[in-house]
């Protein structure tokens, strides 16, 4: 579980189908970013996490996954660290969402075999 506020209820509306479809363009993008987004030792300082000392911090929106990327990780232009921890971001927000919908299905199905 993670802490913090969730304000992402645009995952929350999507269908199964197109949360899936989401999660597969991100993790897309992120292959095709990761391999070089950034530079040298700014590369070294996000895969150790010690550019991102705060992870998604309190407030759990898209609106702040910016904002941080673009103080931490340079100017969002495509293809900076920014642009990189706004990737991750989202996929960690897409998972948590499957991870809830998951514990409310096996929670609705032990209710209906009470």
């Amino acid at each position: 579980m993670r802490l913090g506020i969730n304000l992402r209820g645009d995952l929350a509306k999507l269908s199964n189908e197109e949360l899936a479809s989401y999660l597969e363009k991100c993790i897309a993008d992120r292959e095709g970013l990761g391999s070089h987004a950034g530079y040298g030792a700014n590369r070294w300082l996000y895969k150790t996490g010690a550019a991102m000392p705060f992870g998604r911090g309190p407030l759990h929106a898209r609106i702040f996954y910016r904002v941080m990327g673009l103080m931490y990780g340079g100017p969002l232009n495509g293809r900076s660290l920014g642009d990189l921890y706004v990737l991750d971001c989202e996929i960690k927000d897409i998972m948590d969402e499957l991870k809830r919908r998951a514990r409310a299905t096996r929670r609705h199905r032990l209710r209906r075999s009470s």
